[in-house]
């Protein structure tokens, strides 16, 4: 059996300025969870590049990376 590999976009929160921008520009990736008060990347199967490239191209402080799962 052969193991496919996906890309995850995932945030460094320790950089992270909260700025909203990946909220704004791919809302369907990122969520804010309410009761950590933290941005997060939502659990789908696959991610849409556009969107995510779009994020990590305007996130001010670069926290927004792809990882190979």
């Amino acid at each position: 059996m052969v193991e496919i590999a996906i890309r995850i976009p995932v945030i460094d929160l320790g950089t992270c300025t909260d700025c909203e921008g990946c909220l704004e520009v791919s809302p369907s990736v990122f969520q804010r969870n309410w009761v950590t008060g933290l941005i997060e990347v939502a659990e789908l199967d696959s991610y849409p590049e556009k969107e995510v490239e779009e994020a990590i191209k305007y996130c001010p402080a670069d926290s927004i990376q792809w990882e190979d799962r």
